[in-house]
């Protein structure tokens, strides 16, 4: 694991959940953090987890790279029957997802809390 992404906490779920696995980047998304959680999120499918919950309390900032490989990793968790779910933003990263119109093609959610009991 590495030391820019935090892992969480992860919950093996039943049959049919496959679990939850919370990563929580320790930095902004940008064109050089964003392979390393492409990779953590890639990972946490692979492993089975069905909801994989990224934590964005320590994000300050999106790039064009950041987007780009949240949209990316929020397709490929679809066509692999998970969910990625983008809890946390602050202020900042939410205007840039609302002015480049990705805010609702996400599933963003206020708190980890409203992630986990709304469905997508």
């Amino acid at each position: 694991m590495s030391d820019s992404i935090e892992h969480v906490e992860s919950s093996k779920g039943n049959m049919n959940t496959g679990g939850r696995t919370v990563l929580v980047p320790e930095s902004s998304i940008t064109h050089k953090t964003c392979h390393e959680i492409e990779e953590q999120i890639k990972d946490a499918i692979q492993g089975g987890k069905t909801e994989i919950i990224l934590d964005c309390k320590h994000v300050r900032l999106l790039d064009s790279a950041g987007l780009e490989a949240l949209v990316q990793t929020h397709a490929d968790s679809q066509s692999k029957g998970s969910v990625l779910k983008i809890v946390g933003l602050n202020e900042v990263c939410r205007d840039i997802l609302l002015a480049t119109r990705i805010l609702h093609m996400l599933f963003v959610y206020k708190d980890i809390h409203e992630a986990i009991t709304k469905q997508p």
